[in-house]
């Protein structure tokens, strides 16, 4: 039987893959079909991957991935709600992607040994400002963050460590984080569609009265507006 040939990630996953370490030990958590373990195992990149799905249906989906690119030796499934059947120290890597930020916290939250070394690498969906301001107020550290397009849609993965340093957050932090320190379309896509999504927040601030809050959102704006000219600028020089 001939060599399978490996499939393609999608942009969000291999963003993700990107800020893998070479030699990693990994936790893919809501991993699915366990693309994303399995792929980083094919290429050599990692030394063990564990593909966690808090359901048997997802799981049962990803064994079959598994088996079916023979990697049987780097990756194994197991059903774990988050991070719950994840011991300390068994893993130096945890993935978490395309959950609400929400929920990643929530996961986050009943791992307190994330705080002892581990890497995480994650890529939220929604309320990916919630997420920022959790991560800074629990002295994680965003490291890295970059901005992927993906069926139309723009989104952000992140590399975190933590550190203990709780750093100080313009007003624009929570909504663009390190989303443009690298000079890509992304980022700027990025960064123009939360000024479009906080400009409609500002306004509906104002008809509320809630003036205070609806300056706190203009003077973010401008933040964002500055950065995205900051881009431009590096872009001509």
């Amino acid at each position: 039987m001939g060599v399978r040939p490996l499939f393609q990630l999608d942009p969000r996953l291999m963003e993700c893959a990107s800020l893998v370490e070479h030699g990693a030990v990994i936790a893919d958590i809501g991993t699915d079909h366990a693309y994303l373990p399995v792929w980083l195992a094919k290429k050599g990149w990692i030394s063990h991957a564990i593909a966690c799905d808090i359901r048997e249906g997802p799981l049962e989906r990803a064994m079959q991935h598994i088996e079916k690119y023979q990697v049987q030796s780097l990756v194994e499934a197991r059903l774990s709600d988050g991070l719950q059947k994840i011991r300390p120290h068994e893993v130096d890597t945890v993935v978490i992607a395309g959950m609400g930020g929400e929920m990643m916290i929530h996961i986050l939250e009943q791992a307190p040994w994330l705080k002892q070394g581990a890497t995480l690498i994650l890529q939220p969906m929604t309320s990916v400002d919630k997420l920022r301001i959790w991560l800074s107020k629990e002295g994680y550290e965003v490291q890295a963050e970059r901005a992927v397009q993906a069926q139309g849609k723009v989104y952000s993965a992140m590399k975190v460590r933590y550190t203990g340093a709780v750093p100080d957050m313009d007003l624009a932090y929570p909504y663009i984080g390190l989303v443009g320190m690298e000079k890509t379309k992304e980022a700027a896509d990025y960064i123009q569609k939360e000024i479009s999504r906080q400009r409609k927040r500002e306004l509906g601030l104002r008809i509320q009265g809630k003036e205070k809050q609806a300056d706190d959102i203009k003077q973010a704006i401008q933040q964002m507006n500055d950065r995205l000219e900051s881009m431009k600028k590096e872009e001509q020089t």
